[in-house]
Order: C-alpha cells, then sequence, then structure tokens
C-alpha cells in the first residue's frame, strides 16, 4: 500500500536522481528530413491497452501493478481508491505528477464499471520484429503516416531512424543471435551509436528497458550513419535470412484470407495478397525517384484505378520490385500492372531511354502465372495472352512426359521385332551379304581378297564332285565361262600383299571343254613335247571336299 506522504516523498527523491529525471524530463523536438520509424509500445499508466480491462482506472478503483510488471511510467494526475505495488519493481513519476486516494465512486461516463479492480498486463517485453509495434513518421513524435509497406518494411531497416520517444519508459524484446541493423537510433532523446549502445544493455536502466534473453546471447544492434546515396534506392535488408523468418512468425498469424483465387506473394511479405507484382532489372541510367514519380502521375493517380495499394522498393537481390494490390479481389490493381507493363515494354523495345528497364517480369492475380519482358524482345507479355494458368502447365507438362513415353515404348518394340527377324532370317542374310560383299567389312583397313591355298578347293563343273548345295553356301566370285564356277573359303582370307603365289606348281583344273593353258601343268601329259609312242597312263586326280563346318580332304581313284 502506497499513501499520499509516501508519494510524496517519493517524488521528491526521483527529482534528486539526475539519471531518472533526465528520462522523465521533456525535450524540444527537432524536425529532421527524410522518415522516422517509431516505437509504439510503452508501459505508461495512461495507455488504455496496458490494462486488463481496457481503459484507466478510474477514482474509486483498486489499482494494482504485478510483480512481474516492468518500469511504469506515470505521468499525469490520477485519483485511485488503493494502489497494490509489486514487491520488486520501479515506478518512476514525470514532472509535477499528482497522486491521489478517495473512498468515492466515479460517475463520469468513461467509469460506470468502476469500484473494482483493475490490473497492468503490460508484463511481457513487446516484439522488436513484430511490425504492429512501429510506424513511419515525418518527425520523431509525429503522427503515424497511412502508407503501404511490406511486412519487413515495417520493422527497422538497415537505412532506417529509429525513435523510442521521450516522456514514455519501454519494454523491448531485441530477440536472441541476430544482427539487427539501422541508420541510427534514438532512445528518450538521446542518440547511441553501436558501441555506447551496447554498453547502456549492460547498465541497470538499460536491462530495465531491453532485458537481456533467458538463454541464448542478446541480438546486437549496429548503427551504420549512413544515409543512402544511390540513385538506384537502397535495399531494406530485411527481405531474407532470420530476420525475414522471424517477421513471418509474428505477422502470419494475422494474415488476412484472400478473396481471390490466385493470389501473389511479394518478396519481402509474409501474406499473399491480391493484385499485381512487377520485377524490374534496370540499366545504366536508371534514377529509382524519377521512376516513382513517372507512375504515379501517369498510372497510380489516375482516377480509372482508384484505391489501390502500391509499393515501390529494391530488394536485396538488386531488383526493383512494384507491388500493387486492392481489396476488390485484385481485379483493379491486376489491370493496372499490366497497363504498366505494357508501357514498360514500349520503352525496351525502343531502347529503354524513358524508364532505363532491361527486363521486366509480371505476376498478377488476373492471370495466375508470369510473362516476361527482355531487350529485343517483339511482343508485350501481359494478360492472359502470354500466361498460362497453373493447371495449363501441369497439363502441358503431362502430355510432353506421355509423348516421350510413348516414343520411347514404340523405339523399345521396333528394336525387338527387328532383333526377332534377324534370328529368324540369319542364314538367309549371311547369304545375301556373302553373296555381294567381296570384301569383309570388319577388315576394311586392310584390303583382302579371298583367295584359297592351291590345295583347299576344287572347282565345281558339271562332273565335279563337289555337290551344289555345298557350293551355295560359299562365297562365290563371278563365273567364268571357261572353267565354270569357283568355289572359295570365306573363312580364311589371305591378304593380297601378304600371299606368296606359284604359279609353276598350280595345276590346270579338269575341264570337259576349252584348251590347254600352256602356263600350267597339263594333267594328261608331262610336256608338250613327249614322245607320241609312249601311251602315259594318267594319274589320280585328288579331289578337295569342302564341309559347313570345316574343310576335310579325302583322295578318290579317277
Amino acid at each position: 500500500m502506497l499513501n499520499a506522504a509516501q508519494v510524496c516523498l517519493t517524488i521528491d527523491q526521483l527529482e534528486s536522481q539526475p539519471e531518472v529525471h533526465q528520462l522523465i524530463r521533456d525535450s524540444p523536438v527537432v524536425p529532421v528530413e527524410g522518415l522516422f520509424i517509431r516505437w509504439l509500445r510503452n508501459t505508461d499508466l495512461n495507455n488504455p491497452h496496458n490494462w486488463d480491462r481496457g481503459n484507466l482506472p478510474c477514482g474509486n478503483d483498486r489499482m494494482i501493478i504485478p510483480d512481474d510488471s516492468p518500469v511504469v511510467f506515470m505521468q499525469i494526475n490520477t485519483t485511485v481508491q488503493e494502489l497494490v505495488l509489486p514487491a520488486t519493481g520501479e515506478l518512476v513519476f514525470g514532472s509535477f505528477f499528482g497522486l491521489a486516494f478517495t473512498n468515492e465512486p466515479d460517475h463520469s461516463a468513461a467509469c460506470l464499471d468502476s469500484g473494482s479492480d483493475i490490473t497492468f498486463n503490460a508484463s511481457h517485453p513487446a516484439d522488436w520484429f513484430d511490425p504492429d509495434n512501429w510506424c513511419l513518421t515525418d518527425t520523431e513524435t509525429g503522427p503515424c503516416k497511412d502508407m503501404a509497406l511490406l511486412d519487413t518494411e515495417r520493422i527497422p531497416c538497415s537505412t532506417g531512424d529509429v525513435v523510442f520517444p521521450t516522456g514514455s519508459s519501454y519494454y523491448v524484446d531485441l530477440g536472441r543471435n541476430k544482427d539487427i541493423q539501422v541508420n541510427t537510433l534514438k532512445v528518450s532523446g538521446k542518440a547511441y551509436s553501436t558501441n555506447t549502445f551496447r554498453d547502456y544493455l549492460r547498465t541497470e536502466n538499460g536491462r530495465n528497458i531491453f532485458p537481456p534473453p533467458a538463454t541464448g546471447a542478446q541480438s546486437s544492434v549496429t548503427m551504420n550513419r549512413r544515409k543512402c546515396t544511390d540513385q538506384t534506392g537502397c535495399a531494406c535488408g530485411n527481405d531474407q535470412g532470420q530476420i525475414f523468418e522471424t517477421v513471418c512468425t509474428v505477422t502470419k498469424l494475422r494474415c488476412p484470407r484472400p478473396l481471390c483465387a490466385a493470389t501473389i506473394k511479394p518478396v519481402g511479405h509474409c501474406c499473399n495478397v491480391c493484385g499485381g507484382m512487377l520485377t524490374l532489372t534496370y540499366g545504366t541510367g536508371f534514377n529509382l525517384d524519377t521512376f516513382n514519380n513517372s507512375i504515379q502521375r501517369n498510372f497510380v493517380e489516375n482516377e480509372k484505378y482508384p484505391h489501390i495499394k502500391y509499393i515501390l522498393s529494391k530488394r536485396s537481390d538488386g531488383k526493383i520490385q512494384m507491388v500493387l494490390w486492392d481489396d476488390n479481389k485484385g481485379v483493379m490493381s491486376s489491370q493496372l500492372a499490366q497497363d504498366i507493363l505494357a508501357d514498360i515494354k514500349q520503352d525496351i523495345t525502343t531502347g529503354g531511354m524513358r524508364y532505363a528497364i532491361m527486363e521486366a517480369t509480371l505476376q498478377s492475380t488476373a492471370t495466375g502465372g508470369s510473362g516476361a519482358v527482355q531487350p529485343g524482345s517483339h511482343s508485350a507479355h501481359t494478360g492472359a495472352e502470354t500466361e498460362l494458368g497453373r493447371g495449363s502447365v501441369a497439363g502441358v507438362t503431362i502430355g510432353c512426359i506421355a509423348g516421350v513415353l510413348v516414343v520411347c515404348l514404340a523405339a523399345f518394340l521396333l528394336y525387338r521385332r527387328t532383333s526377332w527377324s534377324c534370328v529368324d532370317t540369319g542364314r538367309f542374310s549371311r547369304s545375301i551379304f556373302n553373296k555381294f560383299n567381296r570384301f569383309d567389312a570388319s577388315e576394311a583397313r586392310s584390303p583382302q581378297v579371298t583367295i584359297p591355298t592351291p590345295d583347299a578347293f576344287a572347282w565345281g563343273s558339271l562332273d565335279s564332285g563337289v555337290s551344289s548345295a555345298h557350293s551355295s553356301r560359299l562365297s562365290q566370285g563371278f563365273d567364268n565361262p571357261m572353267f565354270g564356277e569357283a568355289t572359295f573359303d570365306t573363312q580364311n582370307p589371305v591378304p593380297m600383299e601378304m600371299e606368296v603365289r606359284s604359279v609353276m606348281s598350280e595345276e590346270q583344273p579338269k575341264t570337259d571343254f576349252g584348251f590347254d593353258n600352256p602356263l600350267y601343268d597339263s594333267v594328261h601329259q608331262d610336256s608338250l613335247f613327249s614322245d607320241p609312242s609312249v601311251v602315259v597312263e594318267p594319274q589320280p586326280l585328288p579331289v578337295v571336299t569342302l564341309e559347313a563346318a570345316g574343310c576335310q580332304e579325302t583322295t578318290t581313284d579317277a
């Protein structure tokens, strides 16, 4: 319990402490060019969101501050019936603050249900990565701007100037094991650098505002202190990695249900939206501010497209992203995105002198797909005529796979059929090829002629001992009408350059017609000029018989 005397004594003690007095003293606001990102949550007594009933304590209420409460800043005059303080905690009283106690009921319109317990419920630190805890302002204490932003752009970026306003107390969770990048940071009117803020977190006052986690290392905060001077824009840096995942873990629970069937999900955003998205690749001479002003003047501010939310930003991958959506199932924003794409396409085909855009890709709710425009292209991909829906893409993919399978099956059946034909007609094929091929294909490197040895062939004739069936299985050359058909051994070809020929040792084949060749030995006489009175008995002529499996020589009597 705290009475009036103790309250006055506490105020006197607080005023005498310079550290606390600096915290509660109001400081003038100096306007600064550019936008600030300001922290919204606090642990002030006069914040209705910090009480379990959703309203401020009334005159005859019993005000309870639990034991696990953070620092509570009391900056307005308050009258209550009773104040219950925590066993361990801290209260900060603002300048000229007054606290009074009464037993009289409060009959004001906001206190109709007064006379009961009201509990301070801001006992848990607010999350740094919750976009609802921040807002963009023109000044440090100015009103929040109503701007369409990606989820990851609603928390401090590497180019953002972060402000925790003076005249309030805070309870902030920085998270664990993350590297938070900001441009500048100011807490209760004091600016910090990377090193000074790290030292501040080790102080008692720093631990009360930014409590360390129960486990793990507290996230670090780095102040870059560099303004963006790139005319193509500067990326926020929160659209990837751990910070993006942490933001979406908080935001996905609050994503509204889209009203369209085909949604888009911009890079850096956690919720699916209905509308259109352009991804742009810029070239030399691109200026983000000039491009933004041109798009807003020529398209976004057109009365044809009312109530369209428009976001233009640079991503971490270096591309420019333009997101447009509306509350009417994304119909108007999709049409606007297609009109902008057509205008960019026309500029690309004429050299890109107006926008300095090299490539543009569109994704929209109306088409359910994407189309790209690159330098040198002769048509713009806009609308349904350039983009396939998800079902169409799936159908084309399945059709291609089925076509490939049919071709493979036909090739397999053709191969099997060819193999069976070769097995059944192998002997016929060999006889055909043996009939017309004078050379063996396997010996094409060295020209060879199939010439039998003198003792390994027999001339086929009308009275020869070689059967016609057997002769037909052997490779034959051309027919000489003077000597009949000649059968050769195709299994033992002899290279022409390696054959040793002996003309005198060869015998003239036996025929029933023709004349004796003087270059051959006669089979009827030893010499052309022998004695006619001497009758010489003819010697038996050896006959060679060729088998299909090999060669076997047999000699018979004539």
